[in-house]
């Protein structure tokens, strides 16, 4: 009795003096952390997300966010399924932050570090955000990215984790005909009970010399703002267009894209992914093979698109879109026989860093492709890995310019940083179509080189996810994004990572957070619920119950 009564004494000395609890109600640290929400479940692919139905005043978006509720459809940020039906969906309450108070006057915060403070504008607000800029800084924001005095802000394996968001996995592939794995797959490769398998014997040659590839292929189901153009000479394709403009004018369509003939470079280009009724439509209203077979395979490229920073959290409001190219791979491995090699790319920049594993000796070396020049090597195993139902996890990103790995939860080498200033910075072509489109298929390329390959034995892939960074977009250009912005002494600069819908000192009025406002580091996400009911006597009553899934520390 008296243990228990010093533990409760204890607690609320904690809670009074150490420790205070905040809830978050809005989204703009989402889906890292969550403020009043909609959990959903793809019919689909069965995916988990979090549907926001709460957002901060200040988007990029012009007007105030449709709500939710009114909104009534989600779309998966795994398959792309969208139109997912909401309404009916019970809201979360947002997460439930602990927070070590007073931590900052004893020290002062890091970069990337999550922060609680009071809202320098109406102090009786307290909001979350991440800390990007520090007293006296020079900072802006270009190309999604945050420099410092010119130079490119990086991330270390810590925070990666933290900031990545999840675009992929592979324990919840589509159940459909109109979605395709975002990974081209060759050789040995094959999808056994949801997870991929690659045996070295499924094709002739040597097993040891032969490399089995997954190569990213994102595969978009539907939208986006991405331009895709094919070859489609004059003398073939003028007589059929014109024939499609007309027809396009006197009668009602179905579908809504930008569809282009340029008659100067003869190409036909298309904005977004081709509806499937918009190709019957161009294929039936064509009297000529060739723009018939131009037209197929415009429609089958419009679903090669890069990754961008769309939010699942984010469907209810309109917000342009960006191609990440910041972007990190985890793959879990067993074998039942081990390979020879394993095999990671990683592109960056103009380059691809190669990462090469040998379980049979525990050996790990670092390539630029095409170079037999060692960059690094080191020992990712004590031993050697050769033994049966071995588990290996591979980490990999290149966020920032900065390329990193980690074997079992262990960076490998030291980072591999390229040169970023804020001079090198290319933003992309405005009302441009042609070189929208030459952008495309630049980045596509550039993605199209992460690879996990395997050299011989027999291997089961358990685990494979791809993430991006987040992308700071330019908000309403108040601070720190046409041009540098000086942060204030004794003050810092902060961000939301949920940048398109986040209130924060990209658009205030009164940019900086002053170190007195700062009330203390968020630690542990604690005592999360969900909505639930309750039967008695017929009745049925709303209760929350504990979401145990949601409890975790932050970084």
């Amino acid at each position: 009795m008296e243990l228990a009564v010093s533990f409760v004494i204890a607690m609320i000395l904690l809670r009074g003096f150490v420790l205070e609890g905040y809830l978050i109600s809005t989204g703009s640290m989402a889906p890292g952390l969550l403020g009043f929400h909609k959990r959903i479940e793809c019919p689909t692919c069965d995916y988990s997300f979090a549907f926001g139905v709460s957002f901060d005043e200040s988007m990029d978006a012009a007007g105030a966010p449709e709500p939710a509720a009114a909104a009534g459809y989600a779309t998966c940020p795994n398959c792309g399924q969208s139109t997912i039906n909401v309404a009916g969906v019970p809201v979360n309450h947002g997460d439930q932050l602990l927070v070590h108070k007073d931590v900052f006057d004893f020290r002062r915060p890091r970069r990337w570090e999550s922060v609680v403070f009071r809202n320098p504008e109406n102090p009786g607000e307290a909001y979350v955000k991440r800390v990007v800029g520090l007293p006296g800084e020079s900072l802006q924001v270009l190309g999604g990215d945050l420099f410092i005095e010119g130079g490119i802000a990086r991330k270390d394996l810590e925070t990666v984790r933290d900031m990545r968001i999840e675009v992929f996995n592979l324990s919840h592939l589509a159940d459909s005909d109109e979605w395709q794995m975002p990974w081209e797959t060759d050789g040995g490769w094959t999808a056994e009970n949801g997870r991929l398998v690659c045996n070295a014997g499924n094709h002739a040659g040597p097993a040891a010399n032969d490399v089995d590839w997954l190569r990213l292929q994102n595969w978009r189901r539907s939208g986006g703002v991405h331009y895709r153009e094919v070859s489609l000479p004059l003398s073939e394709g003028l007589t059929d267009w014109q024939t499609c403009v007309s027809e396009l004018q006197r009668r009602p369509i179905s579908w809504l894209t930008r569809l282009e003939y340029d008659q100067v470079n003869e190409v036909l280009r298309l904005q977004g992914v081709m509806p499937y009724r918009m190709q019957q439509d161009l294929v039936s209203w064509a009297a000529s093979a060739e723009f018939q077979q131009a037209v197929h395979r415009l429609g089958a490229l419009s679903h090669m698109a890069p990754v961008t920073d769309r939010y699942g959290y984010n469907t209810s409001v309109p917000s342009p879109e960006h191609s990440v190219e910041d972007l990190a791979l985890l793959a879990e491995l067993t074998w039942t026989e081990p390979p020879a090699v394993l095999h990671v790319h990683v592109p960056v920049q103009h380059e691809v860093i190669r990462l090469e594993l040998y379980p049979l000796t525990g050996k790990a070396a670092l390539y630029a492709e095409g170079s037999s020049k060692l960059i690094r090597s080191g020992q990712f195993a004590d031993r050697g890995a050769e033994a049966a139902g071995v588990q290996l996890k591979i980490e990999a990103s290149n966020f920032d310019h900065r390329v990193l790995f980690a074997v079992n939860d262990r960076q490998l080498f030291p980072e591999l940083d390229f040169q970023m200033t804020s001079g090198l910075v290319k933003e992309p072509p405005a009302n441009d179509a042609s070189a929208s489109a030459k952008a495309t298929s630049s980045v596509l390329t550039r993605q199209h080189r992460w690879g996990l390959g395997i050299a011989g034995g027999s291997v089961q892939l358990e685990t494979l996810r791809l993430y991006r960074d987040v992308f700071y977009t330019p908000g309403r250009r108040k601070n720190g994004v046409d041009s540098p912005f000086l942060v204030e002494q004794d003050a810092y600069f902060v961000h939301g990572d949920n940048s398109p819908v986040s209130s924060d000192s990209r658009n205030w009025g009164t940019p900086c957070v002053p170190h007195k406002l700062l009330l203390g580091k968020p630690f542990v996400v604690h005592l999360p619920s969900r909505p639930g009911k309750l039967t008695l006597g017929g009745y049925e009553l709303p209760i929350r119950i504990p979401d145990f899934d949601r409890i975790r520390y932050i970084h």
